[in-house]
Parts: structure tokens; sequence; C-alpha cells
């Protein structure tokens, strides 16, 4: 089905935006990530997952998905995410700039980091367009298949 691939997982709903590598797989039930660090198991129910979308002009998908009558949203990079605050590499790729230093009195520094964060994602995308693709669209067939919908 889905073959293991490399991931950093965020779950954008949970107040922290830290990124957690790991591998995404898949069985004919269940969406299958697990922690590389940690070696912990998380798993979305394909009838659990309610949404997953391409984000587009970059190597990202997100998961919308029910837990407990609660929606939760998770987003999939293909590649290791930009840093997530708003300055600094820290914990970040090593081709995106520091630019604390720089920026440490001007208003414009946020904005800088931003940009340079959705170059970063442009850059990767081109290469892991396909893959993504690919992805959502398995993800999107095995969820049609468990609410026994026809493909």
């Amino acid at each position: 089905m889905i073959e293991p691939t490399t991931v950093w997982m965020v779950h954008l709903d949970r107040g922290s935006a830290d990124e957690t590598q790991g591998t995404l797989s898949a069985d004919d039930w269940e969406l299958v990530f697990v922690d590389a660090a940690t070696r912990e198991t998380t798993r979305f129910p394909f009838v659990d997952i309610v949404s997953v979308k391409r984000v587009i002009g970059s190597p990202v998908f997100t998961v919308g998905w029910r837990h407990d009558d609660e929606r939760r949203q998770t987003a999939f990079y293909l590649t290791r995410p930009p840093p997530l605050g708003t300055l600094g590499p820290q914990g970040g790729p090593p081709d995106v700039p520091d630019i604390r230093a720089a920026t440490s009195s001007h208003r414009g520094g946020r904005w800088r980091q931003r940009r340079e964060n959705t170059r970063y994602l442009a850059a990767t995308a081109v290469s892991l367009k396909d893959s993504r693709d690919a992805l959502v669209a398995q993800i999107r067939a095995a969820m049609k298949r468990a609410r026994g919908e026809a493909s």
C-alpha cells in the first residue's frame, strides 16, 4: 500500500509546533507514523480521517482527522521543516540563514524569516511534488475503501 517514507510530523492544533521525524506507512486500516527517536507509534485510522490536502508549492500535505469528537489537523513534511519559530535556524535546515543578529532591532525580521521559509519549501517542492501527490492519492483511496465507497 504506502511504502515507508521518511517524513516530519507536526500537529497543527496542539499549541506546540514541534516537528517529529519518523516513518510514515500504512496498512489496510490506518496510516501509521513511527517516531525515529522513540519508536512511539501514532495511528490514524482511515475511517477517522476526514480530509487530506496538498499544500501547493511545498512538499507538505495535511491530514484532518477526528479524535474523541474533536477535529485535529496534522501536517506531514517530506523534507525537514524550516524553523517554525519566528527567527533563527535553531534545529532548522542548515541552508536557512540565522537572521537574528542582522534584524534584532528591526521590525522586518519575522517577515524575512517567513519569506526564507517559503523559499526553502518552494525549492524542495519541485523534487518532491510527485511523491507528495502519490501519498495524498493513496491515502484518499484508502479512506474510500475504509468507508466502503467505490473508488
